[in-house]
């Protein structure tokens, strides 16, 4: 017996939602409230069985109805915005509306391989969250910093005052963040297994594999090639007919990367078999930066690697 493969597109703003059913071409626009989310999740409840709901990454405006969908052991699949946006250029839809966007994410589903997001635990949530806060108070840490460079040398200045006050304040914050990450890890002993693995390699501290855990939790369940294209340090070719360019990395995580990069400077230096491979690769003639994102590549595909096997261990 067949059943109609019913895909729905989420397209998500600060106040309101809309959902478009393919193939039934069905619309609806929901508040995104708590109240607008329970009548959202009740209606989609009639439906029958949902092949995918498909939403993309909003600032995090998408969170609640992404976790309410999961609360109710629906198949959710976040995709990459501009690759939607793509879709829809190479399908002739110039035009964006948010009842639109919805119709290109439900079609995006229906033609193009997702894949589903895993439930996450509430520390896992929790550690998203601090990492996002470290970030921000890392980046109005160095605004402040810029600032005071630029100050005049008059003794008198207040505003020193003011910008040393606030260095102050944001870097206490900031500990504080990174014991509220420690504490999430303590109270969750999948997240402190996986950050013992993570940190068995040389360069990985606990900022990093915070921000691994919470950046890429794909990690572990897919091959080299696949976590090294989804991280953004996979060389890809730029090639057409006899010509054969350069290769080049694009797209990508950046948070995980820029985590990455800082984990592969102190690598490359006490790690034996990443200070070889990194050697290795500049005596051939690779550029310093190519050679660096080289040893980035093969960090994340060792980490993937242990952590492959440590699911397979923890799952026997």
């Amino acid at each position: 017996m067949s059943y109609t493969k019913r895909f729905v597109g989420i397209d998500i703003s600060k106040s309101s939602f809309d959902i478009c059913i393919l193939p039934d071409n069905r619309s609806a626009s929901f508040a995104n409230t708590p109240a607008g989310i329970a009548r959202f999740i009740a209606f989609v409840a009639e439906l029958g069985t949902v092949e995918r709901f498909l939403l993309e990454p909003t600032g995090g405006y998408e969170r609640r109805v992404m976790e309410a969908l999961l609360s109710a052991q629906l198949p959710v699949a976040r995709v990459n915005a501009r690759q939607v946006r793509q879709f829809a250029g190479a399908c002739g839809q110039l035009s964006k509306t948010d009842r639109i966007d919805a119709f290109v994410l439900a079609d995006y589903g229906q033609r193009m391989e997702t894949t589903l997001v895993s439930p996450v635990s509430a520390a896992q949530t929790a550690l998203v969250e601090l990492v996002a806060r470290y970030r921000q108070l890392s980046h109005m840490i160095v605004q402040e910093k810029n600032r005071r460079e630029k100050l005049s040398n008059r003794a008198d200045s207040k505003s020193e005052a003011w910008i040393e006050e606030s260095l102050h304040f944001l870097g206490e914050q900031r500990q504080a963040v990174v014991d509220a990450m420690t504490a999430c890890l303590e109270v969750d002993d999948t997240l402190s297994e996986k950050a013992v693995v993570l940190m068995q390699l040389k360069g990985i501290g606990l900022r990093t594999a915070c921000f691994l855990l919470a950046g890429l939790p794909e990690l572990g369940s897919m091959d080299k090639g696949q976590i090294a294209k989804l991280v953004g340090v996979a060389p890809l070719n730029r090639d057409s007919g006899k010509m054969r360019g350069k290769r080049t990395i694009s797209g990508g995580r950046k948070p995980v990367r820029d985590a990455l990069y800082i984990a592969a400077l102190p690598a490359i230096r006490f790690d034996p078999k990443i200070k070889a491979f990194y050697a290795k690769l500049k005596a051939n003639g690779k550029p310093g930066k190519v050679a660096l994102v080289a040893v980035m590549r093969k960090m994340i595909v060792i980490l993937n690697a242990r952590m492959r096997d440590h699911l397979a261990t923890v799952i026997d």
